[in-house]
């Protein structure tokens, strides 16, 4: 595995979840105000969310949220609603979640929904990712006196569907001496008595994140295009500096490449979370944030003072831009994500290490088993499925640029990128426009698509 191989096993990202027949794909709007105690492990919140029924006439709706927290005040359109726990549906590991089932009050004149709630408790305390063998029952997701890490994965807050764009103002309360960064841009920042308070807000999101630890520095970037923060509590400092170049470098690669994407508040935030374990070196991506384990990447420079996350964070970055296909197509975002990092290798590394990405990705695809899913039917959410996602798929686009040539394969991926940005894509719509693009060469998209198992001896050349 040469040094530019760091992508992990665990890189959650949109994957709708529990479609819930009653709320419709509108963009829900948050507005929450957080209390967080890490001594004690506990959160308190108040807020409300306002989001829209797909039928006018519905009797209840449903959400999911982490099942130690218990919900003291619950209001639908100003009234008191009645709401029973129920067992949460879904395939992605949420191991901490429950679901609740609200019945809407009589007398709604509107499909227009806006839910107060009031819930609060202690999380549930799980291992981390890679601390257990039983990853689906691991939880990076933690409150406690080192760190705070909060994500969808743990449902802390009212969850309709995992990775649907949602608007975002929060408000969060920690102890004075924490600092905290969250999801979009920070409003404001100041200490009340004992308290350190701030304000963020988020116009376009798919996750609400929050990380916070009593000693955090952060390392700022300025450049023309380029605005990014690097937050850490004991990463060497020459690896700090290392990392901004390359950031800075990968950002203004891919905007040249696909055009301008959504990083809210126009600033990048790496945030290396002080968990010991975790989702894998390079972490998970949101808009405008990456997450990633702060003790994974020192146990790694232990091993190799040279070792670089730089293929794993350009993969991550590539989440700015495909992070688009939902469900069964989430593998258009893995593949192109990942293919896009190995372009990042080969043009600001070295084609060698860009030659040894690829060889990596026939090595491991062609190792599948023959009963692996095709690319056309993998599911979103199984750890097996991961080579056909990451690997093959990038195989396949690797395949389409030496089939149409540099020049076309660029402009129809900027083409591809901007027209189904906001979009819930699948595999049909990535097959009806890479055939239009391919023209007389259009079979070769069915023939990668479609097979099961390992590559073919064409395809491992």
């Amino acid at each position: 595995m040469h040094p530019f191989r760091t992508i992990a096993l665990f890189l959650f990202l949109p994957i709708q979840i529990l479609p819930p027949a009653e709320v419709k794909s509108k963009s829900p709007s948050y507005n929450l105000r957080i209390s967080i105690e890490p001594e004690a492990g506990s959160i308190a919140v108040q807020g409300s969310i306002e989001f829209r029924l797909r039928d006018p006439a519905a009797s209840n709706f449903k959400f999911n949220l982490h099942e130690t927290l218990a919900i003291k005040k619950l209001l639908v359109n100003g009234k008191e609603a009645s709401f029973a726990y129920v067992p949460m549906e879904s395939q992605l590991p949420l191991p901490a979640s429950r679901g609740v089932v609200v019945d809407v009050p009589r007398g709604r004149s509107q499909s227009r929904v806006r839910m107060d709630i009031e819930y609060s408790g202690r999380m549930k305390v799980l291992s981390e990712f890679g601390a257990s063998p039983d990853w689906r029952h691991s939880l990076d997701d933690q409150i406690n006196s080192r760190m705070v890490e909060l994500a969808g994965y743990s449902s802390w807050y009212p969850q309709f569907v995992f990775g649907q764009p949602l608007q975002l103002g929060l408000a969060l309360s920690l102890p004075q001496n924490w600092t905290s960064i969250c999801s979009g841009q920070k409003l404001a920042d100041h200490v009340q008595g004992d308290r350190a308070l701030t304000r963020w807000s988020s116009p376009t999101d798919m996750d609400i994140l929050i990380l916070a630890a009593p000693n955090y520095k952060v390392k700022s970037f300025r450049e023309p295009g380029v605005n990014l923060e690097i937050y850490h509590t004991r990463m060497p400092e020459r690896f700090i500096e290392q990392e901004g170049m390359q950031i800075a470098s990968v950002l203004k690669l891919y905007s040249a490449r696909l055009g301008e994407t959504n990083i809210p508040g126009g600033t990048v935030k790496h945030v290396y979370s002080p968990k010991r374990k975790g989702q894998g070196k390079a972490g998970i991506a949101r808009p405008g944030m990456i997450v990633t384990s702060e003790g994974l990447t020192l146990e790694e420079l232990a091993l190799d003072p040279k070792f670089s996350l730089f293929q794993g964070i350009a993969h991550e970055i590539g989440h700015y831009w495909w992070n688009f296909g939902v469900g069964q197509g989430d593998w258009i975002n893995e593949a192109f994500a990942e293919y896009f990092s190995a372009i990042a290798v080969q043009e600001l590394v070295s084609q060698e290490d860009f030659r040894a990405s690829m060889a990596d990705y026939r090595k491991q695809s062609s190792e599948l088993p023959a009963d692996a899913p095709s690319l056309s039917t993998v599911p979103p959410m199984e750890q097996t499925s991961f080579v056909v996602r990451y690997f093959k798929g990038a195989l396949m686009l690797d395949t389409l640029r030496q089939t149409m040539g540099n020049e076309r394969f660029f402009v129809a991926s900027r083409e591809f990128v901007q027209t189904y940005a906001g979009r819930p894509t699948g595999t049909s719509e990535f097959r009806s426009f890479w055939k239009a693009k391919l023209g007389s060469q259009k079979d070769v998209i069915d023939v990668w698509l479609d097979s099961r198992g390992g590559l073919s001896d064409n395809a491992k050349k």
